[in-house]
């Protein structure tokens, strides 16, 4: 599905939506609508800070596993930097004020979902290609070697060897009979970003 709104096109793959779907059908836990809700709010996060710095998104793709926002150049003087940080700081946020909420109200609902805007933030603040961690570290460092390609390549070995070591720790989970998928999904996850990623 393809559209346009305030000038952006927004393309929402088949698969992403029946991924979505298929999550709220099968959810025992009740935590899938408040993750894809804070989730929803990173974005948001993002959004903004692209706004304010007037460097509008052209283009958003959803697909399973990703949301790739292609933006303008910016007017102002806050690039990358600060559109990058803008997303994982409303997880941070999100995750101070409910958890605050918790220590007020014993809600453990508040506290399910803090744990899950802090575990979004962490995620996101991995040092890996196609996160903004990772963004925010090829940042810093080709602004210390003032080379953006030597930065891009560092960033790359780390990922490819966090990678690995998930992948590692995921089969010692396995051989001790913990059997923990995220970990190996977020492996593979951050393995594919060391190659594919630009």
């Amino acid at each position: 599905m393809k559209f346009k709104l305030f000038g952006t096109e927004i393309y929402i793959s088949f698969l992403f939506s029946a991924v979505i779907a298929f999550m709220l059908a099968t959810d025992r836990t009740g935590l899938v609508l408040p993750t894809l809700f804070s989730a929803l709010l990173h974005e948001a996060g993002h959004l903004i800070a692209m706004w304010i710095c007037e460097c509008e998104p052209k283009s958003i793709k959803l697909v399973p596993a990703s949301i790739s926002i292609t933006r303008g150049f910016s007017k102002k003087r806050c690039g990358d930097f600060f559109v990058s940080l803008s997303g994982p700081a409303v997880n941070l946020l999100m995750f101070g004020s409910l958890y605050i909420n918790y220590l007020v109200t014993k809600n453990g609902f508040s506290l399910n979902c803090s744990l899950i805007n802090l575990a979004i933030f962490v995620f996101n603040m991995l040092p890996v290609l196609g996160l903004d961690g990772g963004v925010i570290l090829k940042l810093i460092l080709a602004k210390r070697f003032n080379d953006i390609y030597k930065a891009e390549r560092i960033v790359r070995i780390i990922t490819f060897v966090l990678g690995i070591l998930l992948i590692i720790l995921g089969i010692t989970f396995i051989i001790n009979g913990n059997l923990n998928i995220s970990v190996l999904i977020v492996a593979l996850y951050i393995l594919v970003s060391a190659f594919i990623r630009a």
